[in-house]
């Protein structure tokens, strides 16, 4: 029959997971579990208010381009569809 290899390996594998947890102490397993991560600040370029409207500009700018773009794929999509189905119909 099939799997017994993998299952045996599974099998081991539990095994000597439990027997690496049975070795630690309770005040070594608390030791892991605490959180020894600080706050993480992060710092950013200060820039000047024009400069950050300007990007600010660009970004919407690339957005708005984005969405027209989207929005013509999507028409042209819905057309060729309606196109397609059409022309199923006629043959049908």
């Amino acid at each position: 029959m099939g799997g017994e290899g993998s299952m045996a390996h599974a099998n081991q594998s539990l095994k000597l997971n439990r027997s690496q947890l049975r070795g630690r102490s309770f005040r070594d397993m608390k030791d892991l579990m605490k959180s020894y991560s600080g706050k993480t600040t992060l710092e950013f370029e200060k820039i000047d208010p024009e400069e950050l409207i300007k990007v600010k500009e660009l970004i919407r700018a690339k957005a708005k381009k984005e969405q027209q773009k989207q929005l013509a794929v999507y028409i042209i999509t819905v057309i060729i569809t309606l196109i397609l189905i059409l022309i199923v119909f006629q043959y049908a």
